[in-house]
């Protein structure tokens, strides 16, 4: 047998699991990587070259305007033309730049068709810029043009252009791949050493989980070694939750056992003094009213007895039904209606009650039990209006409607003490299906009776 709460613990399937939503982000995180690493890469690399460019071309204008005097040559090389007026540049170059954000020092880049472009430049999506000489026979992959301000009404803007052998081409697109497999290495490890972390972190829970379902009254295993110290904590003061839990459900089981054994004896007491009272009183002219008392008591002192007898038998936990008998549910429900009609004779209470195939194999005070519940639970809640109660192939349907205005009752508060408690525990027990739902003005409910 599990713990008292063991029925309540269902696994949330519609959760991720810890182990799955750490290596996605895990594995996210690497592919981030990744992809931010080959972008830096190609960043840094067109910075290299700028910056580079910037100092040559700094240092080139600084030179020429420190040397520079009267009509001296201006700087031209096998890459660099330099020029004092805007309009002696080719407006084709020109045009790629932006002369009205000139300022003094300040480059700026062009990137002509490189060899990334080749396709579209063959397929005659995009052209090549034309740079006359700039760069030999070919054209300039880069240009840059660099301002720089020699006096108030002097200038030198310096054009120069880069290109790059099919031979450095290969070797930059080399280092480009080696870098990005480089790159994607280190994320798969990433991934593998993250992939091991998280099991080595779940698959302690995983025996912990294991370890509590494994718990009951009867079987009680030791804490297991989980690793870490967090985790064998967490299971000790599981343990110790256990242990309190057994605790209070073995005080109250000796309390029910004790309790219903001291009961019986003055229930024996009292159903003896009754009986004997009868008698002693017995004469023709005793009153219906008599009558009446004494029956009363002897439905109190049977109910009474009924309620030991199933606590009884819940507190011992067995898995053993009780031996089943044929019962026939229209005469017990006639006896437990005539038992409880008292509770609303003075009443206008309709009952109505049909009855098809009524009988069935099942265990007779568990039925009476049951049904008495019930149907005392219907009564006392109809004070004008009718109770019908239906039976039909091992089926028991009872509901009461109340046509008179009575305080509201909340639904958890309907009917709400033992007598309901035992119903749902003798049902469960039992593994018969009792259910209820409101209706206007009262409430059905239904019992299956299905072993």
């Amino acid at each position: 047998m599990g713990l008292p709460f063991a029925p309540m613990i269902s696994r949330v399937t519609s959760l991720p699991s810890m182990l799955r939503h750490l290596i996605t982000w895990f594995a996210g995180c690497a592919i981030v990587m990744v992809f931010a690493y080959t972008q830096l890469l190609d960043y840094y690399v067109a910075l290299g070259i700028e910056i580079r460019t910037q100092s040559f071309l700094e240092q080139t204008a600084i030179q020429y305007a420190r040397e520079g005097k009267g009509n001296s040559p201006l700087p031209t090389d096998r890459s660099l033309r330099g020029y004092d007026e805007l309009s002696n540049i080719p407006d084709e170059i020109l045009s790629k730049f932006t002369p009205h954000n000139f300022s003094h020092g300040k480059v700026q880049r062009f990137v002509n068709l490189d060899f990334v472009d080749s396709e579209e430049y063959l397929d005659g999506k995009r052209f090549r810029v034309k740079t006359f000489d700039l760069c030999g026979e070919q054209d300039c992959d880069l240009l840059f043009l660099y301002p720089y301000k020699r006096n108030d009404a002097e200038w030198l803007y310096l054009l120069h252009g880069v290109s790059g052998s099919d031979e450095d081409y290969k070797q930059l697109e080399l280092t480009e791949n080696f870098a990005f497999a480089i790159g994607t290495f280190f994320a798969i490890l990433l991934i593998l050493v993250s992939f091991f972390l998280v099991r080595n972190l779940v698959v302690p829970l995983h025996k912990l989980e294991i370890w509590s379902e494994q718990q009951s009254e009867e079987n009680q295993i030791d804490v297991p070694d989980l690793r870490f110290s967090e985790y064998n904590k967490l299971a000790y003061r599981l343990r110790d939750s256990f242990q309190r839990v057994r605790d209070v459900t073995l005080r109250e089981k000796l309390f029910l056992r004790h309790a219903s054994h001291e009961l019986r004896t003055p229930i024996a007491i009292l159903s003896s003094n009754l009986e004997l009272m009868d008698r002693l009183t017995e004469r023709p002219d005793r009153s219906e009213e008599e009558n009446a008392a004494l029956l009363r008591q002897y439905r109190a002192i049977e109910d009474v007895q009924l309620l030991i007898e199933t606590l009884l038998w819940i507190n011992r936990q067995s898995d053993q039904v009780p031996i089943s008998e044929v019962v026939d549910l229209e005469r017990e429900i006639a006896e437990i209606v005539e038992s409880y009609r008292y509770l609303n004779d003075e009443d206008d209470v309709e009952l109505l009650i049909t009855s098809v195939d009524s009988e069935l194999s099942a265990p007779a005070t568990a039925v009476r039990v049951v049904l008495s519940n019930l149907v005392k639970n219907a009564f006392q809640y109809t004070k004008v209006g009718e109770v019908s109660i239906a039976i039909e192939a091992s089926r028991v349907v009872i509901e009461n409607v109340n046509r008179m205005e009575i305080d509201s009752v909340d639904s958890d508060e309907y009917g709400f003490g033992l007598g309901l408690e035992l119903v749902e525990l003798i049902c469960s027990r039992l593994e018969w299906h009792y259910s209820h739902e409101d209706i206007t003005g009262g409430r059905r409910t239904t019992l299956e009776f299905l072993r």
